[in-house]
C-alpha cells in the first residue's frame, strides 16, 4: 500500500497549483533553441547522430537516475519528471534545504561551473528571474513538489552514457519537505531548460519496469537510441499542440472500453496529460463514474462503505473473490487515443492490492484535483512495461508493450 499511497500524498496536495500554472505560465519555449545550442555544448554522441541511454530505477515511490555534476565529478541523484521544466539540484551553501542522501553540490569545488549572467536569453526564459547584486541570474519556480529558488549556472553533467554541459538551477532555498532522498529533479518537458531541450534531442523514449520488480532497471533513451521495436503492436497518436508556456505532453482521448461497455469522454474532457509523477490515472468525473459503476457490476460484490484513502472504490479481497461474477475474469480497460492508438490496461494494473485484505480501483476522478479545466492524467502505474517514444519533430507519441528491464 505504501508505495502508491505515498506518491499520491506527495503530489496531490500541490497538483492543482502546479498543473494550473503549467497551462498559464512557466518556462517560455519561445526562446529559440538556437540560443541554447550556441552556448550549451552537448556531447556529439548524444546531440548529434548518436544517442544516450540512461538507466533509471524505482526508489519508492518514484523513478530516479544517478548522475554526476562538475569537474571533478560530484555524485547526485534526481527524480525523473516527464513534464518537468528544467534540471535542478540542491547546492551549498544552502539557506533552507530538504534532506538528501548525497552531499550538496559544491559549485566552488568544480572547475567547470559557470554562473549564468543576468540579461541573457537563457536567464530571461526563467519565471520570476531576477538579477542578484553580483550580476548572477537568480530564479524562483513552483514545481510539482513545492517552491524552490536559487541561481542559474552551467556545468558538466554525466547521466548514463550522456555527457553534456547543461544549464541548471542551483537551488539554495526550497519550500519542499522531502524529495525521497533525491538531490533534485531532471525535467524532460517541452522547455529550453529541460534535459531534452538542452540536448537538442529530436526524439526520446522511456520504459518503466514494474515498480514491484526488485532489481530491474528501467530506461530513458535519448536521440538515436530512442527507437521502438516496431511491429503490429506499436501505435501512434499526435501530441496536443499546447501553448509556448506549457512543458506538458498531452494527447487526445477518444474513447474508453471496459469489456463490452463503451464509455465516451465528454468533448471538453478529452485531453490526457502523460506524466511520470502521478501513481494512478485520473479520468474526468463523468468517465470515472462510468468506470466505477462498470467495475462494481463486474466484481459482483458490495464495495466498502469507507474505501481506503485516497481511493474512491475498494472491495474486501475475500468478498471480491466470492462475488456474484467471481467466476468471470475482469475485462481489460482499453483507452483509445486519436488515430485509433489503443492502450490496454489489464485488471492487474487497475485493481490495486492496497493491503489489509483490500483491493481498490487504481483510477480516480480528476475532480478531486480541483483543476480549473477538465483534464485526465495517464499515471505511472498504467505505463509500466510500455515503451513510450516522443518524436518532437513529428509531434507524435508512439507506444508498444515491452520488457522494460531489457532496454537499459
Amino acid at each position: 500500500m505504501g508505495r502508491l499511497v505515498a506518491t499520491l500524498v506527495l503530489v496531490m496536495c500541490s497538483a492543482a497549483c502546479s498543473l494550473a500554472r503549467a497551462h498559464g505560465g512557466g518556462l517560455r519555449r519561445g526562446v529559440e533553441r538556437a540560443n541554447m545550442r550556441g552556448r550549451l555544448l552537448a556531447d556529439a554522441a548524444v546531440a548529434g547522430g548518436g544517442g544516450g541511454v540512461v538507466p533509471i530505477y524505482w526508489s519508492q515511490p518514484l523513478y530516479m537516475a544517478n548522475l554526476t555534476i562538475g569537474t571533478p565529478p560530484q555524485p547526485a541523484s534526481a527524480i525523473i519528471h516527464l513534464a518537468g521544466e528544467f534540471v535542478w539540484t540542491q547546492c551549498s551553501p544552502c539557506r533552507r534545504c530538504f534532506k538528501q542522501d548525497l552531499p550538496l553540490f559544491n559549485r566552488s569545488a568544480s572547475s567547470t561551473y559557470r554562473p549564468e549572467p543576468c540579461g541573457t536569453a537563457l536567464c530571461e526564459s526563467v519565471p520570476a528571474s531576477t538579477c542578484s547584486g553580483d550580476g548572477v541570474c537568480s530564479y524562483e519556480v513552483e514545481t510539482m513538489f513545492g517552491d524552490t529558488s536559487g541561481i542559474g549556472g552551467t556545468d558538466t553533467f554525466a547521466i548514463g552514457t550522456a555527457t553534456a554541459s547543461l544549464a541548471f538551477g542551483c537551488a539554495m532555498d526550497s519550500n519542499i519537505k522531502q524529495l525521497l532522498g533525491a538531490s533534485g529533479v531532471v525535467g524532460l518537458g517541452r522547455t529550453p531548460w529541460s534535459l531534452v531541450g538542452q540536448m537538442n534531442a529530436t526524439a526520446f523514449s522511456y520504459c518503466l519496469a514494474p515498480h514491484g520488480a526488485a532489481g530491474k532497471k528501467s530506461a530513458l533513451l535519448l536521440g538515436a537510441s530512442a527507437k521502438l521495436a516496431g511491429g503490429k503492436s506499436a501505435a501512434t497518436t499526435p501530441l496536443v499542440n499546447t501553448s509556448d508556456d506549457s512543458s506538458d505532453y498531452m494527447i487526445h482521448l477518444e474513447g474508453i472500453k471496459f469489456g463490452d461497455v463503451i464509455i465516451a469522454p465528454p468533448p471538453n474532457g478529452s485531453v490526457v496529460l502523460v506524466d511520470t509523477i502521478f501513481g494512478v490515472s485520473f479520468l474526468v468525473d463523468a468517465a470515472f463514474q462510468a468506470i466505477k459503476k462498470a467495475v462494481t457490476v463486474a466484481v459482483g460484490a458490495a464495495p466498502m462503505a469507507t474505501p481506503t484513502k485516497p481511493f474512491d472504490l475498494c472491495f474486501p479481497k475475500a468478498a471480491a473473490a466470492a462475488g456474484a461474477n467471481s467466476s468471470l475474469p475482469l475485462p481489460d480497460v482499453v483507452l483509445t487515443f486519436q488515430g485509433a492508438a489503443a492502450l490496454t490496461v489489464p485488471p492487474s494494473k487497475y485493481m490495486y492490492d492496497a493491503g489489509n485484505g483490500t483491493v481498490c480501483l487504481a483510477m480516480m476522478s480528476s475532480a478531486m484535483l480541483n483543476l480549473t479545466t477538465e483534464l485526465s492524467i495517464l499515471g505511472r502505474l498504467h505505463q509500466e512495461n510500455i515503451h513510450f517514444l516522443f518524436d518532437l519533430d513529428k509531434e507524435t507519441l508512439s507506444f508498444e508493450p515491452a520488457d522494460c528491464s531489457s532496454l537499459s
